[in-house]
């Protein structure tokens, strides 16, 4: 029988894959939290009332767990589509889904994925066949997206499941290890360069926990510190053939070291604590259930290894229902004790109704500030600045909203109050085209000195980037420095090329017939 609660449960699922709006600065990501989350108080709301009103509250797993199965389908099929070129993709990557890359679609397929096994276990032999054929279709579409992460991620479980299944189970494991190393070199080999890079993102991330290793630099450590470590580990390394595959780096690739950055050793034993007490309660009473939740968490801590599954609400629900599935029992009796149970529900009632108002707050500056953005691009700067100005108060801290105003008040030439904003920006993001931003400000304050230091930052923070230098040969130009001009042009002219794009070529062009 389908309840209410399993319909919000089905919206949430749905809407954590599928929403997106251009009303929003951030189209694929933004949406798809602020539904999920508002479902999810919607739900918390639901049960604490239920449970104050001393009614039962149970979870059905089948109908949870074929809801997941079903809305993974849906974005398989979606995939699908994509790479038979019926529906476009978000992004110049051929399958993606309703997201922007295949990062996103493969780890929430990959986080779904163990929920199969309902369906497999069932005594219905066309369920089962159901269950095979949205198996096939699920680990299809992860193939043709390319995502090496959901690869890897999604041939481990399988390799579990297998392993459990079949006979000879002694020659059969050395088989399946034979396997998936051979996979991790093929995947490895399958973007070398790609995987190249990342190996230069832990390197320097490594050098980042080296300075504070036991709590770590904080939350948004990463995006306030990484590329500075990454400017600095080229002016070491002046030579280094990562120098050709260095990037403006967002993310660290691996939610683990992610923790250890923030909140140093002591964070990264809390969390193996945690997931220690999650494999002792699964192995206390393992059933059928617990084993689909434990199968779904080592899916996502997988992928975790690679990417940045985290990002996304649907793998965070699935993780968080994963776990309660597991630890859902010892829930249970902790709250066999009436006033407990009473005690929390209201906190977790008073909680919610908070959230209810500062996510509603939320969701109307992100919208306030997409209609800013549609402005910026209509070039309506007299209503676009108004628009900013309150909004700065609500994103004080928001280093995409910080970055996106200097840049517009750079365009407007307004230079001081553009460099007072990007200097903000700067003490929450380390970033390749704030330090441009900033250099050109100080440029045009006529700073050629702090200028320059900014173009500098920006060259080595991606040293196969040809804008900062050229941005130093005209400085060095404007200020008649013949000698900086003579050193900039000849590098720019003996630089490699990495991607020959017509922007390249004209910067090229330019130096050699001035020079």
């Amino acid at each position: 029988m389908i309840r209410f609660p399993h319909i919000l449960f089905a919206v949430c699922c749905i809407g954590s894959l599928f929403v997106y709006s251009y009303q929003f600065t951030d189209v694929y990501i933004v949406a798809k939290w602020c539904l999920t989350l508002l479902i999810s108080l919607v739900l918390l709301l639901y049960i604490c009332i239920k449970v104050l009103l001393y009614k039962s509250v149970s979870v059905n797993m089948l109908m949870c767990g074929n809801i997941i199965v079903f809305s993974c389908v849906l974005q398989a099929l979606y995939g699908i589509l994509q790479f038979s070129g019926l529906f476009s993709s978000h992004s110049f990557y051929k399958v993606t889904g309703s997201f922007d890359n295949p990062a996103g679609f493969a780890s929430c397929l990959c986080a779904g994925f163990p929920f199969l096994i309902l369906l497999l276990s069932s005594k219905n032999k066309y369920v089962r066949y159901g269950g095979w054929l949205a198996g096939t279709i699920i680990v299809t579409t992860i193939i043709l997206s390319y995502s090496r992460a959901g690869i890897v991620s999604v041939t481990i479980l399988s390799c579990l499941y297998l392993y459990e299944r079949l006979e000879w189970k002694k020659v059969l494991k050395y088989l399946l290890l034979a396997s998936l190393v051979l996979l991790l070199f093929g995947c490895y080999w399958m973007k070398k360069d790609s995987a190249d890079g990342r190996l230069l993102i832990w390197k320097c991330c490594i050098n980042m926990v080296k300075d504070a290793p036991w709590t770590g630099h904080g939350i948004g450590s990463f995006e306030a510190h990484y590329m500075d470590y990454q400017a600095d580990y080229f002016k070491q390394h002046e030579q280094s053939r990562y120098s050709m595959l260095a990037d403006n780096v967002k993310q660290p690739f691996n939610e683990y070291l992610k923790i250890l950055l923030n909140f140093g050793i002591v964070g990264i034993l809390v969390l193996f604590l945690l997931i220690g007490a999650i494999v002792y309660c699964y192995k206390k009473n393992s059933n059928t259930e617990k084993k689909i939740g434990f199968y779904s968490l080592i899916s996502i801590g997988t992928f975790s290894l690679f990417s940045y599954p985290f990002t996304y609400p649907f793998v965070w629900a699935i993780a968080f229902f994963s776990i309660y599935i597991i630890i859902g029992e010892y829930i249970k009796r902790f709250f066999i004790r009436i006033w407990i149970k009473n005690i929390i529900c209201v906190f977790v009632l008073i909680a919610s109704i908070i959230g209810f108002y500062k996510l509603t707050e939320r969701i109307q500056a992100e919208l306030s500030w997409g209609k800013a953005s549609t402005l910026a691009r209509c070039k309506s700067y007299n209503e676009l600045l108004p628009a900013y100005e309150i909004l700065e108060k609500k994103f004080l801290d928001n280093p995409y909203f910080l970055y996106n105003y200097a840049a517009i008040l750079q365009e407007m030439r307004q230079y001081s109050e553009s460099l007072e904003v990007a200097l903000k920006c700067r003490q929450y993001w380390a970033d390749y085209d704030l330090e441009l931003i900033i250099g050109e400000n100080y440029q045009q304050l006529n700073k050629p000195d702090l200028a320059e230091e900014y173009y500098n930052s920006a060259s080595m923070m991606c040293p196969c980037r040809f804008y900062p230098l050229y941005q130093l040969y005209e400085l060095y130009k404007k200020n008649g420095n013949e000698k900086k001009v003579f050193l900039i042009a000849k590098t720019i002219l003996e630089k490699p090329v990495k991607i020959n794009s017509a922007f390249v070529k004209r910067i090229k062009h330019k130096v050699s017939k001035e020079f």
